[in-house]
Parts: structure tokens; C-alpha cells; sequence
């Protein structure tokens, strides 16, 4: 009997085993195996069970045996293993990983090496008797493993106090003195609380002890509290611990007690929210009408709910969860941004109870693997969570919502590379559910979608309590600068305005999509940047830091003295990023509180949190930030925003760029004026003739869709056609560069006047990580005969001997840089 799994490795192929355990029939689609591969044990998936090999299956070939079943039951449900299996074959993906990804993390047990003493070894140790240094390492190393048998490595390093190579091993386990054993362990542990509670009989026992003012305290306190309570709390009480109640224990006056409990990630989240339900307004009953409809027929109905900012698309959500709970079906809420995520789920958690779960890699491993567990049991049936949260464990789905569902954060950028709205849609057909796909900018595509009646389309086209729309200009930096005859990221009319909010103690914004002190380091000399040794992109210079630092590898320098390429010292720093905004505001406005929220200070757990917590309890005056703040957020007192560099992105040669440019500016637009106060805002651009900016500055999404419409339409790019780009990286450019040829031959021997191939040419981005990257744009009429091509481009690639393991394909890509 056999078993053909899938292995957490970027494989597409699926490996065969033999299976001597119990009858097949016990064994389920998605059930955790250990396998050997290669010189590994690693955890598999099975896929399917078979009684006879493949008819091509390879005569000569000795099957290795399944080592170990590691559940009795599969952990995931039938319906995430037909999605995973989905996702697997759409985005030529490995059915593995994305098998792993409907799993908590660190769940698969760490296979580690243990040691033992052979019968030799035993021998070896008795009789050795010589101090030359290495008889007396080789003695030390089989004393310490003779004294804890089973140790590891990590652990007899330790006991050593030194460090063992695995040559040092390998000599022992050659003269058969050593036994080594591969064992699994368990990567997340369990969390352990300790309570204290008064002995049954302690009255009694008080009688005849003697107590320090302390201890009574202590016991005061645990008669206060209805006789027991958290050690931690009496620990913060009367500085105690577990060691020094131990004496109280063995008179009979407290009994300690342990217990597992689950770690909760809203344990610091501030509890002080309004839980009173708003009134619901004219436009959401409206489009709340016909999704109650269907969410009552238990038909599978996706929707696009094009609601502006402050709209109150949230309240709809909420609405529609609590239904969803009422038929005891259960929810799941997408977000694109870990930030967003703790103060959404702060509101629903205040409205709807401990039934909520969150689920996103901002959480501890051990957080993430209780609230999995959690969900699992079916102790939360409403999820909140970042793209990966789609393989959420939920059973009895009936409603997905995916909010702000043009964030291209939805888009995983590596294996698996799986778009978490498009495969959100895949979940809500496999269960029938309801599913809303909400934003103020919707993708191109998804309103495409609304528009030919693939989504069924609603709109809430007002703010709530009839606020209206922030008033926007735009400001033209040429003009500013001849105004001035400075150059300053801030203009004169931006630098009135926000001293204007200042003097009436209202907050601002100021958005730079750009992080860092200044973009690049120039030569003026030679005309030369500094570029990373890695990617061939150039170094941002963090002044907190004191280096250049690239934002791809993480490789930093120290600023040199003079230009690298010439030797002169004529070295000028370019640009600005948020860190030199938080300085310029601090020191133009030195009576405001300033804040920077970016990636750079929140890399601590729950920073991000804390500044949007202090800038909502307006103890921070102006917040400056990356797109980190520009979506989501409701900040009533934000009056004024101001946008820098306003034409960055659209200088990306992606065919994206303005949508992009487009949906952000609206979105970080949409923060002011949703109090009582009416909001402004300020797009400073170089470009300002640009058609993006009209219809920012207008807020007409549709005339937005129009134009770009009619771009995409005329070249042939989605929602008209279907992308795919395949790259092919490589440590040897030669190499890589033979490959893309290859590959790029294999897909042209299908011709086909509904598919166009553009390329082989070098990425925008043409090395990354020391790999050189050269990449093919496939756009196809049909989606279905794109995978055709890529099926067949890939047997035949595999049949040439071609390594697939450098050529990944991303299909529906949302970066072809």
C-alpha cells in the first residue's frame, strides 16, 4: 500500500511512499506523515492513497517507508484541502506549502539530532587513558553524552562550553562510538499559569503559624479575591514567587495550582471603546437590503460594495457578522495591513464578544497557534485577518468580507504566490457563502467585474451624518519654487495650512510613501549613486542608524568619505524620506507634538498600536507616515492632510502606476474631515497636469475607471486579458539567462493569435539577493488556455532537463517588477 504526498518544499511534483502501517482507508486527504527525503525527515501531506503504483512508475526504483503518522485525524478540513489543491494547480504553485499554510505556525515538529553511546563508544570511554588534546576532546564529548543520554546538539554545546562541529561528530559516529537518532520535537509549547488559592483547611492551620505583616497581607488579599487568584497578580502585589509560597504550601494555608491557558492577543489592547450601535443610515440599509438576501439563500453571491471613505462600510460589515452569527453560520474579515488589524478587531471584539479571533504574522508564534486552535474548536467563529487568514480552520463558513480588496498586500510576493481576495471568491463558492469585496477605489478589475454582472455592485456614495468630502488642491511645486526660491518638501501654502490647524488645536497628517532620512546618496562629480552590493537598487540613508541601508536585502554601510567610483568628495544626499520629515516638522513647528509611524519604528510587537493609540488620545499633534496610515483609520480631529512627493509612484514602469497613485492618494485623502470638523487637503506634485490628480482632486472614481479603461483595453492588459510573468533568477547571469531563452522557446512552440509574449528581457529590477532576474510577460484572451500553455511549457522544460527549481511563475501579478 502507498501513500503520494506533498512536501513543504517549492516542488509542484507530488513523491510516492510505502505505507506499512493500518488499512488506507484510516488515512485522509491532508493528514500530517514523516517521511524521509534525501538526508532529512521532513512532514508531509498526503494527497491521495493507492493500493498499486503508477504504471510509469520507475521498476528499479526502492520506495522508501512513511516513518510516522502524526495525527489521527486530517487538521484540515475537506474543504481547505480541495482549496489548497485549487490554489496549488491555478498558480503553479507547491501543493505543500500552501498545505502548510492552512496550518499554525511551527506546528510540524523540528526533526533535531540526539546522541547516544554505542557498546563501543561504552568501551572506548573505559579504557581511555592518553592526554593528547584530541583522545581528551573525544573523551569530554562521550563523558557529557554518557552522562545525559538523548542530548542534542544545541544542549551538549552548551554542557561543553564550547563550540562542536558536525566534524567532530562525524569522526565519532565513523569509529562507531556514537549512535545517532533523529527525533521529533515540538516547536510551539504550551502556556502555563500559575494560581494561588487558601487551602481548604487554612483557617485551622492559621491558628498554630506564626505570619509575617506580608503574608497576612497576602492572605487578606486572597479573601478579597474569593480565595485564589493569579500569582501574577500577587507577584505585582507583594513582589512574591512560586519558591518563596512554597513554606505556606506545606502548612496547609495556600495551595498552588497550574493550568494551561491560551494566550490572548487583545490581553493589551485598550478595552475603552464604544460598544453603542450607531444608526443606521438612509444608503447602508440600502445596500444592506439585498445582502441579507442573500445571505439568508445559502447561495454562494459575491458582491462589490463601493463605499467612499467614511461611508461607514464597517457598520455594514458588522451587520452582516452578526446575521451570519444568528444562523449560526460563521465570518471571516480580510484586511490587506497589520496595523489595521488590532483596532478593527478591538470594535468587533467590543460588539460581538470573546467570538472573535485574529489571525496575522504580527502576532507571537504562540498567539497565533492558541487563536488557530482556537478557531479550530470552534471556540471564535468570527476571524479577523491579514491574507494568509483565508486557510483559517472555519467550519460552516457563510460570510467572507475583504475589506479595502485593492491592497496589493493581498498578493503574496513569493511560494505560494496566491492572491488571498481571488482565492477568498475560490472559499465563498466552495461553501456557498456571501462575499463582499469592499473598498472606496476598487481595482480596475473588480469593477469591471460589477459592471458586466460577474459582482453584483453596491454603492454607498455619501459619508455618514451627510459629512462631506474633503476639499482638495493641488499644488504645483515648479510654482512654489519660483514663489520661493527654496526647495522644501513643504510648500508655503502647505506649511499656512498646517500652522493654521495648530493655532485651533486640530491634528494632521503628512503622508510620504518613501522611509528613510534621504532617498540616495549622489556623486556630483561623476554622477554616480550608491548602490546595494546585492540588488541593483540604490542605498537609502537612515540618519538614526548612521547607514545606508537597501530596502530589499537589508544590506547596510557606513556613509563613505568620499564617492566610491572617482574618490571625490563631492558626496549629496537626495531626497527625503519619513524619518527627515519627522526631523523638518520637528523643527518648523517646534511647538507640536510630531510622531513618525513607518516600518522602521514599529519592528517592536505592538508599536504600531501604541502611536496610533497616543495619536487617537491626541497626545501627538502631526503624524507623519508611509502608507501605513493612509487607509482605514477614523480619526475624528484630523483636519488637514498633506501628501509629499505626491508623483513617486507614478514613475514606476508598471502598467499599475496610476491606479496605484490613484487609490492611495484618495485613500490617505479620505482620513481628513471625518469628525465634525470639515477636513483640506494638499497634493504637492511636480507633474500636476497628470490625469490621476484631476480625478483625485474631484473624487471621481468613475471617470478614474473611464480613462484608465480605455489604457488598459487599447494594450491589451487586465481586466482585458489575463497576466502571467515567469522569472527566472539566478547567482549566474549567463546561466539565467540561457534559461529564460529556453523556457521563453518552449512557450512559443503553441502558437496562438489570443496570447502575446513579450520577451525575454531583463526585470526592472535586474538582480536582488546577488540573483540576477530576467522574466517573459505572457498575456492571454482566455485563462484557460494560458494555463494550457504554461502546462505544456513546463513538461516540456522538465522533459529538456531544465532546472524549474529558479523558474517561478506568477500568475494574476499585481508587481511586474
Amino acid at each position: 500500500m502507498f501513500l503520494e504526498v506533498a512536501l513543504p518544499l517549492p516542488f509542484t511534483q507530488s513523491f510516492y511512499y510505502a505505507y506499512p502501517g493500518e488499512p488506507l482507508q484510516q488515512i485522509q486527504p491532508g493528514q500530517r506523515v514523516l517521511v524521509p527525503f534525501r538526508n532529512q525527515k521532513l512532514t508531509a501531506y498526503v494527497l491521495t492513497t493507492h493500493d498499486r503504483l503508477p504504471e510509469d512508475f520507475p521498476k528499479d526504483l526502492k520506495l522508501k517507508q512513511v516513518l510516522e503518522v502524526l495525527d489521527a485525524n486530517s487538521l484540515i478540513s475537506a474543504v481547505l484541502f480541495n482549496l489548497s489543491c485549487w490554489v496549488a494547480n491555478y498558480y503553479f504553485t507547491s501543493p505543500g506549502e500552501v498545505f502548510k499554510a492552512c496550518l499554525p505556525p511551527k506546528i510540524n515538529p523540528k526533526i533535531q539530532q540526539c546522541f547516544n553511546l554505542t557498546s563501543a563508544g561504552e568501551h572506548f570511554l573505559k579504557r581511555l587513558k592518553h592526554t593528547l588534546e584530541s583522545q581528551y576532546r573525544k573523551g569530554q564529548l562521550l563523558k557529557l553524552i554518557s552522562q545525559h543520554a538523548g542530548v542534542d546538539h544545541q544542549r551538549l554545546q552548551k554542557l561543553a562550553k564550547r563550540k562542536i562541529s558536525t566534524a567532530e561528530i562525524r569522526e565519532l559516529t565513523n569509529h562507531n562510538y556514537l549512535r545517532i537518532e533523529h527525533t521529533p520535537k515540538l516547536q510551539v509549547s504550551t502556556k502555563n499559569q500559575w494560581h494561588v488559592s487558601l487551602h481548604p483547611n487554612y483557617q485551622k492551620s492559621l491558628l498554630s503559624t506564626k505570619l509575617t505583616h506580608k503574608q497576612k497581607a497576602l492572605i487578606v488579599q486572597l479573601e478579597k479575591n474569593g480565595g485564589t487568584t493569579k500569582l501574577s497578580n500577587l507577584a505585582r502585589l507583594f513582589l512574591v514567587s512560586r519558591l518563596s509560597l512554597k513554606s505556606l504550601e506545606q502548612k496547609n494555608i495556600l495551595a498552588l495550582n497550574q493550568e494551561t491557558v491560551s494566550r490572548n492577543p487583545f490581553e493589551a489592547s485598550d478595552h475603552s471603546l464604544d460598544v453603542l450601535r450607531p444608526v443606521i443610515s438612509s444608503d447602508q440599509k440600502e445596500v444592506l437590503l439585498p445582502l441579507m438576501q442573500a445571505l439568508n439563500s445559502h447561495r454562494f453571491s459575491p458582491f462589490l460594495l463601493h463605499g467612499i471613505t467614511g461611508s461607514g462600510k464597517t457598520e455594514v460589515y458588522l451587520n452582516l457578522i452578526e446575521n451570519a452569527v444568528q444562523q449560526e453560520k460563521t465570518a471571516l474579515v480580510l484586511m490587506p495591513e497589520i496595523g489595521l488589524t488590532p483596532r478593527i478587531a478591538q470594535i468587533f471584539r467590543a460588539r460581538l464578544g470573546e467570538i472573535v479571533a485574529i489571525l496575522h504574522s504580527g502576532l507571537s508564534l504562540g498567539e497565533r497557534y492558541d487563536e488557530w486552535w482556537r478557531i479550530k474548536r470552534g471556540a471564535a467563529s468570527v476571524v479577523i485577518g491579514t491574507r494568509s487568514a483565508v486557510f483559517a480552520p472555519l467550519e460552516n463558513l457563510g460570510l467572507i468580507v475583504v475589506d479595502e480588496e485593492h491592497d496589493p498586500s493581498y498578493k503574496q510576493q513569493d511560494s505560494p504566490r496566491y492572491h488571498g481576495r481571488d482565492t477568498a471568491l475560490v472559499l465563498g463558492k466552495k461553501n456557498q457563502a456571501v462575499v463582499v469585496l469592499g473598498s472606496a477605489t476598487p481595482s480596475i478589475e473588480s469593477f469591471h467585474h460589477s459592471q458586466t454582472g460577474k459582482y453584483g455592485y453596491l454603492s454607498l456614495p455619501t459619508r455618514i451624518h451627510s459629512r462631506p468630502l474633503p476639499k482638495v488642491h493641488l499644488v504645483d511645486m515648479r510654482e512654489d519654487f519660483k514663489a520661493t526660491e527654496k526647495r522644501s518638501p513643504l510648500s508655503q501654502s502647505l506649511r499656512l495650512a498646517i500652522d493654521h490647524r495648530l493655532k485651533r488645536k486640530e491634528q494632521v497628517l503628512i503622508f510620504l510613501n518613501r522611509r528613510g532620512y534621504s532617498a540616495y546618496v549622489l556623486c556630483r562629480s561623476c554622477g554616480q549613486s550608491i548602490q546595494c552590493k546585492y540588488c541593483s537598487i540604490t542605498l537609502t540613508f537612515h540618519k538614526l542608524q548612521k547607514a545606508l541601508i537597501c530596502h530589499y536585502c537589508s544590506y547596510s554601510r557606513t556613509i563613505p568619505r568620499k564617492c566610491p567610483h572617482c574618490s571625490k568628495a563631492y558626496l549629496y544626499f537626495i531626497g527625503e524620506g519619513t524619518e527627515k520629515m519627522e526631523s523638518l516638522l520637528q523643527k518648523t513647528f517646534p511647538e507640536a507634538r510630531v510622531a513618525r509611524l513607518d516600518r522602521d519604528v514599529t519592528r517592536r510587537k505592538d508599536a504600531h498600536r501604541e502611536i496610533l493609540q497616543r495619536f487617537r488620545q491626541r497626545k501627538i499633534d502631526i503624524l507623519t507616515g508611509t502608507q501605513m496610515i493612509s487607509k482605514g483609520h477614523d480619526f475624528p480631529h484630523v483636519t488637514l492632510v498633506g501628501v509629499i512627493s505626491a508623483d513617486h509612484a507614478l514613475s514606476f514602469p508598471d502598467f499599475r502606476a496610476a491606479e496605484r497613485t490613484f487609490q492611495l492618494l484618495t485613500q490617505v485623502s479620505g482620513r481628513a474631515g471625518r469628525g465634525e470638523l470639515p477636513g483640506e487637503v494638499f497634493i504637492q506634485s511636480y507633474f500636476p497636469q497628470h490625469y490621476c490628480f484631476q480625478f483625485v482632486t474631484s473624487h471621481d472614481y468613475h471617470g478614474f475607471y473611464k480613462k484608465e479603461s480605455r489604457f488598459r483595453r487599447f494594450m491589451h492588459y487586465p481586466p482585458f486579458t489575463t497576466l502571467a510573468v515567469i522569472l527566472v533568477k539566478g547567482k549566474n547571469i549567463d546561466l539565467a539567462a540561457e534559461n529564460i531563452g529556453r523556457f521563453t522557446k518552449f512557450l512559443q512552440r503553441s502558437p496562438n493569435s489570443e496570447i502575446r509574449i513579450l520577451g525575454p528581457t531583463q526585470s526592472p529590477l535586474a538582480m536582488i539577493r546577488s540573483e540576477y532576474r530576467f522574466q517573459v510577460l505572457v498575456k492571454a484572451k482566455s485563462r484557460s488556455k494560458l494555463q494550457l500553455l504554461l502546462q505544456k511549457a513546463l513538461c516540456a522544460a522538465q522533459q529538456a532537463s531544465l532546472d524549474l527549481r529558479n523558474i517561478h511563475i506568477d500568475i494574476d501579478p499585481v508587481n511586474v517588477m
